[in-house]
């Protein structure tokens, strides 16, 4: 049986290492997401290269969007390893192995795939217990059917208590999970699990407290800033060249400034996450700094 996660103090803390080192923040993930944007940017440059041709002349097509979407696995592999990579970055601040700030870094060293293998097994592992669910769920929903008017309820019951199982494997199994990593030099699924047991309600009140106010606040400056895309009040008959058109120039006309918008809020999603996730992790565990797996190769100020 493991403690209990300090609410309070894994909020706090999570806050307060996004927002203290944020500049530290910033100098981890700037440069995996540049190369990240660069090596997606060639990989469309070499499936459609007359992509901004198409876009200056408000004419892309449904053949160009379906080539650009059968690169939508090869680019979310790699940016699955670039998160995976800026996870272990940061997560070693959060820690107190990086003490110094840092202003780039990357790296492909062993932390970075340990920290890729655990969240791959960790898909593996909930993508199983999902489809178990699902087909659990799926027999009560038509067994229910025989039920007649009160079907419904069991039904109603079924898709709830189906949902709220697997957010519970997943939080279980996803929270602590950057944190062993870094800290105990192993993939440690296991660990994570025990780590995160009695602790399921605190953890999930940590997780709200510090996702929903940074969403909800970026959200409100984007709407108050950009506004509404006015270009996708269409009518019924609008086909599907005239909706990729419209989302291309609304995306156009603000895509620099969103897409700022978009990095600031995700190094503080990053931040305030793995500072809590470090905060909690430290007071369940003998974790003392300086006692991880080697360092990844950063350059410090």
């Amino acid at each position: 049986m493991t403690g209990k996660v300090p609410v309070e103090r894994a909020i706090t803390d999570g806050y307060g290492f996004a927002f203290g080192r944020f500049l530290s923040l910033l100098g981890t993930v700037w440069l995996p997401y540049l190369v990240f944007i660069l090596l997606s940017l060639a990989l469309v440059w070499l499936v459609a290269p007359d992509l901004p041709q198409r876009i200056a002349m408000q004419d892309i097509d449904l053949p160009t969007a379906m080539r650009l979407v059968r690169l939508a696995v090869l680019i979310s592999i790699l940016g699955f390893i670039t998160g995976c990579m800026v996870t272990a970055g940061v997560q070693r601040e959060a820690l107190g192995l990086q003490p110094r700030p840092v202003w780039f870094y990357f790296s492909l060293g062993a932390p970075v795939w340990r920290m890729a293998g655990a969240f791959f097994l960790a898909g593996i592992v909930i993508f199983l217990i999902a489809l178990i669910t699902s087909g659990v769920c799926v027999a009560i929903w038509f067994a229910a059917g025989r039920l007649g008017g009160g079907g419904w309820i069991v039904r109603l019951l079924d898709v709830c208590a189906g949902a709220a199982f697997l957010i519970y494997v997943m939080i279980r199994l996803l929270f602590f999970l950057p944190a062993v990593v870094v800290a105990e030099g192993t993939i440690g699924l296991e660990r994570a699990w025990i780590l995160g047991g009695h602790n399921f309600w605190r953890i999930l009140i940590v997780c709200i407290a510090i996702v929903l106010p940074v969403a909800i606040v970026f959200h409100l400056l984007s709407w108050a800033i950009f506004g509404p895309l006015a270009g996708l009040q269409m009518g019924p008959h609008v086909g599907v060249r005239e909706i990729i058109r419209a989302v291309a120039l609304n995306f156009a006309a603000v895509s620099p400034f969103a897409i700022l918008f978009q990095v600031l809020e995700r190094i503080v999603l990053i931040g305030v996450t793995n500072g809590a996730v470090a905060s909690a992790y430290i007071a369940l565990s003998d974790y003392r700094p300086g006692v991880a797996s080697p360092p990844a190769v950063t350059t410090p100020a």
